[in-house]
């Protein structure tokens, strides 16, 4: 019986037998080299074009992750986090849209720098990937906020009356405060 063409199973595990005892062998391992360094070579105008498409193709962000955290003001917001947080919701304040659609439009501005800095500066190749995943990330967390604002635009009576429930028991709470 023949595992692979020309082979037979006893023939294989030799092999493999052989190779592991002149594996072990001291004088067979050799001293460990340091990695060399990556070159660091300028992105091709064909690399930076393929990039660019495929930024711009549809369903980029298809399997693409949301970035962790996004840097805005000097502050790092959690992003995946916050995007998280507004899924779980059943309905959205018209606060909570109007902060949505804020964060979209910074979201949208970042990704377009993006894109400009990937077209027009001289990048290595590392540099312009890294760029696209942030590009692609963001457009994955653009389109899920945008999603939210349109799916979650109008509240059921039973989540308004909920709301104001809330509302009115934590000013009876407050109102309590003031008192004692």
């Amino acid at each position: 019986m023949s595992a692979i063409k020309g082979t037979k199973p006893g023939e294989v595990l030799r092999d493999v037998r052989r190779l592991k005892r002149d594996f072990s062998k001291p004088e067979a391992v050799e001293a460990p080299q340091a990695p060399l360094p990556p070159v660091r070579r300028s992105i091709t105008p064909e690399e930076r074009r393929d990039l660019e498409l495929r930024l711009h193709r549809m369903l980029v962000w298809v399997g693409v992750m949301t970035p962790l955290e996004f840097e805005l003001k000097g502050q790092k917001l959690p992003l995946h986090d916050i995007i998280w947080d507004l899924l779980s919701k059943d309905c959205l304040t018209e606060d909570e849209k109007d902060d949505v659609r804020k964060l979209i439009w910074k979201l949208t501005r970042h990704e377009r720098a993006d894109e400009d800095i990937l077209h027009n500066h001289d990048l290595t190749l590392d540099e312009a990937k890294e760029i696209y995943r942030e590009a692609a990330g963001l457009l994955r967390a653009i389109m899920s906020l945008k999603s939210m604002v349109g799916r979650k635009d109008r509240c059921t009576l039973r989540h308004v009356t909920n709301r104001r429930r809330i509302e009115e028991a934590q000013s009876w709470l407050a109102f309590i405060k003031e008192l004692t």
